[in-house]
């Protein structure tokens, strides 16, 4: 029964005995410097020369990203038929169409005629 008190005495006088008293908590200090490393400065000129790249490529090969350039197919009007249907005058190279969207699929109901004016 003796030897509890004793136990508990050494281990609480222990973390005490330890500790100087004043002293500095010792904390893993990062080496100060440049904030940028070399791996860091390596990745974004790579980066950059990778951007330049892309950016000469679509220019010569004359490519525009989506969205842009000439359009060729234009909705004119759209007229909801029911809730699952729709009807739609489409514009394709400057001719219209007559165009039904339903669960059933898409049909073009009345394609232009040659010669005739929109």
């Amino acid at each position: 029964m003796r030897l509890i008190p004793i136990a508990l005495a050494l281990c609480c006088a222990a973390p005490l005995a330890l500790a100087a008293p004043g002293g500095a908590i010792p904390f893993k200090q990062d080496s100060a410097g440049a904030p940028w490393s070399g791996a860091g400065l390596a990745l974004l000129a790579v980066s950059l020369v990778a951007i330049a790249a892309v950016l000469v490529v679509r220019k010569r090969l004359g490519l525009t990203p989506d969205g842009a350039g000439p359009r060729m197919l234009r909705i004119v009007e759209s007229q909801r038929l029911g809730p699952r249907a729709l009807l739609s005058v489409i514009e394709y190279k400057g001719e219209h169409y007559l165009v039904s969207y339903s669960e059933q699929g898409v049909t073009c109901l009345v394609p232009p005629k040659a010669g005739e004016d929109a």
